[in-house]
């Protein structure tokens, strides 16, 4: 009877555990979704580019998943367009970016602090290696609470040669 009691306190605040990271990621992908809209900003790049750049977020799935569609304009080019989809899976809050560099880097909130959400992706979970191709690395959306129509929005990308190129936009709402 012991062993049950000792088994049950261990795993108790386990299970507390999963549920608080799970309503707190819940919480989280909630915010997330007043992203709903169309934005647009200059996206400045530290390898010097700098783009228009449109997001567009839509809520899918009977609410389950955010659909942030992109495209990044440089000059006379043609558009640059991408895909990235945010949802809670098995109690994180998760995302999945259809890449322009024509992979898919795969990962999960990392922080969520003073309305700064930081993703972090997980290379060997996506199927890619540093130092062999371009991927995304990392996302910050820092929304602003004094402001509803705009917010910074941050991604970091890890070249072939392993230098790392920061692209940065403050975008308004648009729609």
């Amino acid at each position: 009877m012991q062993i049950k009691q000792l088994i049950g306190v261990v795993l108790c605040p386990m299970f507390l555990l999963t549920q608080v990271a799970f309503a707190d990621d819940t919480a989280t992908f909630d915010q997330l979704k007043s992203l709903e809209g169309e934005w647009s900003g200059i996206l400045n790049s530290t390898n010097g580019d700098s783009s228009d750049l449109k997001l567009k977020y839509t809520i899918r799935s009977n609410g389950s998943a955010l659909l942030e569609e992109s495209t990044e304009t440089l000059n006379d080019e043609a558009p640059v367009e991408m895909l990235n989809i945010f949802n809670v899976q098995n109690g994180a809050l998760q995302t999945t970016h259809y890449c322009g560099l024509m992979n898919k880097p795969v990962g999960e909130l990392a922080t969520f602090s003073n309305g700064i959400l930081t993703f972090k992706i997980d290379p060997a979970k996506s199927g890619l290696e540093m130092g062999k191709e371009a991927f995304v690395t990392s996302w910050k959306l820092s929304l602003l609470p004094e402001d509803n129509n705009k917010f910074l929005y941050e991604y970091t990308v890890i070249n072939e040669d392993e230098t790392i190129d920061t692209s940065t936009a403050v975008v308004t709402r648009v729609l």
